[in-house]
């Protein structure tokens, strides 16, 4: 059954890359509002909720960790601290306004990612170790697929296709700068193919593994949470940001990231 599902997710998946290759420009013409406010709000805050997964997942882990007096446990918890800083860091610049042109104070959010990181640990103090250690591996997903969606996949295709996005062509007055998904331009200083806002926002999917499986509970969380992602989606193609096939390569990637990690840790 499970197998099953896979099979038919990759085929919708394939089907809607060839279609998209043929009409990602008119889908655009037809969702194309930068005024939208719904879609404005979720291109500046969209990505907090995938964001602060990461910054708990490191924090349980840091929390489980079992520090030794040797160079390798060392480097481990140095490493470990170093990755959920960093989440914490996307989590309080995006809190701050990263993403809506807002006048950023670098110490402030140092300061609150720091801090905050620091109450986590004294508030997960409050609990066993034991009963934190029941979400470590649902942890190691949460994290790993920050870093892996959420930032290395993203820039390593970013960098290298160089596709407009649809607004930047509008603002170009020239239409004959869109190319479709399947054929990379190189780098020349746009990054439309993929979507990071679609990859960071199907990224809360990481959180049904903190739920108690097959239960009620768990199955509407999961609907609820890739609702979130495919709004995230359009709300992209809304503003201009993507076009169609880039927020399905965002999400596709995502996702499949979760299916391998999740088979890797979570039994």
């Amino acid at each position: 059954m499970k197998n099953k599902k896979l099979w038919i997710s990759v085929a919708v998946f394939l089907l809607l890359a060839v279609i998209f290759a043929f009409t990602d420009w008119q889908i655009s013409q037809a969702l194309y509002n930068p005024e939208s406010g719904w879609a404005h709000f979720l291109e500046g805050y969209g990505q907090i909720p995938g964001s602060l997964l990461g910054f708990i997942s490191g924090s349980i882990l840091l929390r489980t960790y079992r520090t030794e007096k040797n160079a390798k446990s060392i480097l481990g918890i140095i490493g470990l601290t170093l990755l959920t800083a960093f989440a914490g860091l996307s989590l309080f610049g995006d809190l701050f306004g990263a993403q809506t042109g807002a006048d950023l104070s670098i110490v402030l959010i140092l300061g609150s990612a720091i801090v905050t990181l620091i109450l986590m640990q004294v508030l997960l103090r409050c609990f066993p170790v034991e009963t934190i250690a029941q979400y470590k591996n649902a942890a190691k997903v949460g994290l790993a697929l920050m870093f892996l969606a959420g930032f290395i996949t993203v820039w390593a295709v970013k960098i290298p296709w160089g596709r407009w996005t649809y607004r930047d062509i509008l603002e170009s007055g020239n239409p004959a700068l869109f190319t479709p998904w399947y054929l990379p331009q190189g780098y020349n200083g746009h990054y439309s193919f993929i979507s990071g806002h679609t990859s960071l926002m199907f990224m809360v999917i990481g959180y049904i593994l903190f739920l108690k499986k097959g239960s009620k509970a768990r199955n509407i969380v999961l609907a609820a949470l890739l609702l979130w992602g495919f709004t995230g989606a359009i709300s992209r193609i809304v503003m201009g940001a993507h076009f169609a096939s880039d927020t399905l390569f965002g999400a596709g990637q995502t996702l499949l990231w979760f299916w391998f990690l999740k088979n890797k840790f979570v039994k």
